[in-house]
């Protein structure tokens, strides 16, 4: 994937508020697939970005699948 750019933003809190969510999801305190409205395959990932960046198609959460 040396040739794919891949930009994020983190949200308000960045690293320690993600850090905190990744100690959450591996206690398997939560299931996030309940949040997940759409679904891609990992060749569908520019499809996967748009959706998620353009907020098309009633989006909530995008899972790429791999």
């Amino acid at each position: 994937m040396s040739d794919q750019t891949i930009a994020t933003g983190l949200c308000p809190g960045g690293r320690l508020r993600m850090e905190r969510l990744l100690r959450v999801l591996e206690a398997k305190r939560i299931d996030p697939t309940h949040m997940t409205t759409h679904t891609f395959p990992f060749d569908d990932m520019e499809r996967a970005f748009e959706v998620a960046d353009k907020k098309l198609e009633d989006v909530v959460k995008v899972l790429i699948t791999f």
